[in-house]
């Protein structure tokens, strides 16, 4: 009885798994030059210029945005000090460094919901005591 959903589990992963490589290599193309000038100038504006960038050739850059141009922007090295000129067209991703907003506040309304259920369990385990 306990054979049948592992076989279906199975048989349903082997099926579905010519699919993953497809569905990542689309997610890729959708990064223009003028999406990267747009998200360098809007993280330059809200004053959030530490970085990491992925670069089309497959290298990371991390540093802060010190200045943006019609074509590129400059990448300063918090730890040397220099300074690395970039192109958009050169650029596969910028990315903030560290954890977003939105990821904080999930760990901590999880941690919540586990105190909570914690105190709950404990709550119906001791009631009859």
């Amino acid at each position: 009885m306990k054979r049948i959903p592992t076989i279906l589990f199975l048989a349903l992963t082997i099926v579905l798994a010519p699919f993953g490589p497809a569905v990542r290599g689309q997610q890729q193309s959708a990064h223009t030059p003028a999406t990267t000038k747009a998200e360098v100038e809007r993280r330059l504006s809200k004053k959030e210029e530490r970085v990491k960038v992925k670069l089309r050739n497959g290298s990371q850059v991390k540093g802060r945005i010190t200045q943006t141009s019609e074509n590129g922007f400059t990448l300063a090295d918090e730890k040397t000090g220099s300074r690395t000129d970039l192109a958009y067209a050169d650029v596969l991703d910028v990315e903030g460094r560290g954890m977003s907003k939105t990821k904080k506040i999930a760990i901590g309304v999880g941690i919540g919901v586990v105190a909570f259920a914690g105190l709950l369990a404990y709550g119906f385990t001791h009631i009859w005591d």
